[in-house]
C-alpha cells in the first residue's frame, strides 16, 4: 500500500515531460523584442499610473498588501520550501525533497540576477520620482534599486517550481505570486515596469530550474517564448488605462476588426468554420491562439500595441513550426468552449471600458 501511495505522489508531482528541442533563433529574437518593447512602453507611463494611485485612499487595501509584503519576503520563500523539504523527508517523498532543492535553486539564482539588474540598472524608486527630473544610472545607493521587483521575481521564481507539485492547481501559487506583485505597486513600493520585468524574470529562471541545468538554453529560450504574451497582455492593459480615445470612427473600427479576429480564433478552437479546416501549419490551437492575440491587440486600438502584437504572432507561429500540435478541442465540452468565449467578451469588454480611466498627464 505504501508503495502505491508513493509511486502515485512521485507521478503527481514528477517533473514535466522535456520541453520541445529548443526554439528557432527568430522565435526567441521576436520575443526579447516584445518583452523589451513592452518594457519600454511601461515605462513611458508608469509615473502616471502610480500618481493615480497615490491620489485615492488605499488604506482598505494595506492589510492586503502588507501579507504580500510578508508572503514575498525572502524569508518566507525559503521557509515554504524548507517545509516542503522537511515534509518530502519525514514521508519519504523524494519527488517533493527535489522540488524544494529545485525552489531553493530558482530563489538563488534569482536573488542574485534582481540585484545584479538592480544596480547595473540604477533605476529610482517611486519615492524619489515625484518631482519627475530623474534618470537612471548604475548605482551600489539604496532607493535606486527599483527594477525589477525584487519580491516578485522571486515569488514567480519559486511558483513556477512549486508548481510541479501541484499539477492540479498550479494556478494557486501563480495566483499569490500575483498578489505579491500587486501589492508592490498599490504600497508604491514599486512601478508596474518594475513588476512585471520581475514576472518575467522569475518566470525564466523558474523554468530554467524546472529542467536539467544542462538545458538551460532550451529552458530558457522556451520560457521566454511562453511569458511574452503575458508580458504583452499586461502591458496592453496598463496601456489602455493610460490612453483615451482619440478617434472614435476609427477606434469604432478597430473594435468590430478585433472581435472578427477574436470570433475567428474561437471557432478555429472549437473546430468550426473555414479557416479551421485550413489550419494545418502549426494546428488549430496555434492558429487560434494567433487570431486571438492579434484580436486584442487590434482591440486596444494604439498603434504601439498592434505592432507589439504582430511581432508576437510572428514569434508565436515561429516557435510552433515542428512541434507537435495540441489536441484539438473535439474533447472538450461546449459548455467550457462556452466559458472561453465568454471570457475573450470580458477581455474584449473590459479594454473597451478601460481605455482612458487613468489620464496620463
Amino acid at each position: 500500500m505504501s508503495g502505491s501511495g508513493d509511486g502515485q505522489a512521485a507521478s503527481s508531482a514528477a517533473p514535466p515531460e522535456p520541453a520541445p528541442d529548443c526554439p528557432s533563433a527568430p522565435a526567441v529574437i521576436l520575443s526579447a523584442l516584445v518583452v523589451l518593447g513592452s518594457f519600454a512602453a511601461l515605462f513611458h507611463i508608469d509615473i502616471p499610473i502610480l500618481r493615480f494611485l497615490r491620489s485615492y485612499n488605499l488604506s482598505a487595501l494595506q492589510s492586503l498588501g502588507d501579507f504580500g509584503e510578508k508572503l514575498g519576503n525572502g524569508g518566507t520563500l525559503i521557509a515554504i520550501s524548507l517545509l516542503l523539504l522537511g515534509a518530502g523527508f519525514l514521508l519519504k517523498r523524494q519527488a517533493w525533497m527535489q522540488i524544494a532543492l529545485d525552489s531553493l535553486l530558482a530563489h538563488g539564482m534569482v536573488a542574485i540576477a534582481v540585484n545584479s539588474l538592480k544596480h547595473i540598472i540604477g533605476r529610482p524608486r517611486p519615492r524619489l520620482t515625484h518631482s519627475g527630473g530623474w534618470h537612471w544610472w548604475p548605482s551600489l545607493e539604496s532607493g535606486l534599486d527599483s527594477f525589477p521587483s525584487g519580491h516578485t521575481s522571486a515569488t514567480v521564481a519559486v511558483a513556477t517550481v512549486l508548481a510541479r507539485a501541484l499539477p492540479r492547481l498550479r494556478w494557486v501559487p501563480f495566483a499569490l505570486a500575483v498578489w505579491v506583485g500587486a501589492s508592490r505597486i498599490w504600497r508604491g513600493s514599486h512601478f508596474p515596469g518594475d513588476v512585471v520585468g520581475g514576472m518575467a524574470l522569475g518566470f525564466v529562471v523558474g523554468s530554467v530550474c524546472n529542467e536539467p541545468l544542462r538545458e538551460w538554453r532550451q529552458s530558457g529560450s522556451w520560457a521566454l517564448v511562453r511569458v511574452a504574451p503575458i508580458v504583452l497582455l499586461l502591458t496592453g492593459l496598463f496601456w489602455v488605462l493610460t490612453h483615451r480615445i482619440i478617434g472614435p470612427v476609427m477606434d469604432t473600427v478597430f473594435l468590430v476588426l478585433g472581435l472578427v479576429l477574436v470570433a475567428s480564433g474561437w471557432l478555429v478552437r472549437t473546430g468550426r468554420g473555414l479557416l479551421a479546416t485550413r489550419a494545418a501549419v502549426g494546428g488549430r490551437g496555434t492558429v487560434s491562439n494567433v487570431l486571438i492575440l492579434l484580436g486584442l491587440g487590434v482591440v486596444t486600438g494604439a498603434p504601439v500595441m498592434i505592432g507589439l502584437t504582430v511581432l508576437l504572432c510572428m514569434a508565436q507561429w515561429i516557435a510552433a513550426t515542428g512541434v507537435p500540435a495540441c489536441e484539438s478541442a473535439a474533447g472538450r465540452s461546449w459548455r467550457a468552449e462556452g466559458v472561453y468565449a465568454l471570457g475573450l467578451l470580458a477581455a474584449v469588454v473590459a479594454l473597451q471600458l478601460l481605455k482612458g480611466l487613468v489620464p496620463l498627464h
